[in-house]
């Protein structure tokens, strides 16, 4: 529980020093609203980055100090990663044809986000919504400089949460990643039918996840950074989700991860609150969906 004890602790000071942020952030984003412009809604889209990492930190901290409430503030954080990625995934999609006349953010930073986004949504059985994030999911992996190309080549957690939403929905597999070797989540997909085989690979991705919970430096770019998901194994719970549906079993995972009270995600609900409702109505207003 080392790792986790001293992520809370780093979230409990982080905590006591952003509260005036926060309030900052929701004028920008009812000013930025108001704008009703696609750079408005560019700028809500970085607000709600904000936010949501809030949301997500204080939602953890409350709900390891046994708070019910916490899994409130997840909810909310997940709402807002989700109305994040949305936004830009369609101002990148709206702008791409001036590439080469002015300089358009690309979704790379985005693309972790989005396979944890996706994560959570098939642990709490959000299909309207997972739908959306892996149509994004699917987007990024195949749509030429949607993401950077050296980055997108090194990645292995997000194609396999494709795959798993693939068993989830029983649909296709995209087919860019029946070709790719997917590393440390290779070997779920090749012990899902070896029980004893699946718990082992199990433990390892919960070790894995811990250890890429927190940015250290260097080249590579941790998949679990951002709160609420660097500490709530959404992952592992989503594969359990996934062959719970399916009616396989769950094989028994020992592991610090999935001890810690931030593991309970039969709680977590993921629903809109007011501010997601404002901006889902922007959303609609302005790209006509």
């Amino acid at each position: 529980m080392d790792e986790i004890n001293v992520r809370l602790d780093q979230h409990r000071r982080w905590l006591s020093q952003s509260e005036g942020l926060m309030a900052q952030e929701f004028g920008y984003i009812d000013e930025d609203l108001a704008s009703d412009s696609l750079s408005g809604l560019n700028n809500v889209a970085d607000s709600l980055g904000m936010l949501a990492t809030y949301y997500g930190i204080r939602g953890e901290v409350s709900v390891s100090d046994g708070e019910a409430s916490g899994w409130e503030d997840v909810s909310r954080s997940m709402m807002y990663r989700y109305w994040a990625l949305m936004l830009n995934a369609k101002t990148f999609s709206k702008t791409s044809f001036l590439q080469g006349i002015k300089t358009i953010p690309n979704l790379t930073n985005q693309l972790s986000i989005a396979g944890c986004l996706l994560a959570g949504l098939i642990v709490a059985d959000r299909r309207d919504l997972a739908a959306s994030v892996a149509d994004v999911l699917a987007g990024m992996l195949t749509i030429n400089g949607a993401v950077d190309s050296s980055y997108l080549e090194q990645r292995r957690f997000e194609p396999f949460m494709l795959w798993l939403y693939s068993v989830y929905t029983q649909g296709e597999t995209l087919s860019e990643i029946k070709s790719m070797d997917l590393g440390i989540y290779q070997n779920v997909i090749d012990k899902w039918t070896d029980e004893q085989g699946l718990a082992h690979a199990l433990e390892e991705l919960c070790q894995y996840h811990l250890i890429h919970a927190e940015d250290r430096g260097g080249a590579w770019d941790p998949e679990f950074k951002y709160a609420p998901f660097d500490l709530l194994p959404v992952e592992i719970h989503a594969i359990f989700q996934v062959r719970q549906q399916l009616g396989l079993t769950v094989p028994a995972v020992s592991s610090p991860l999935l001890s810690a009270e931030t593991a309970a995600l039969e709680h977590l609900v993921i629903i809109s609150d007011q501010l997601a409702v404002r901006v889902e109505t922007a959303y609609e207003r302005f790209f006509g969906l």
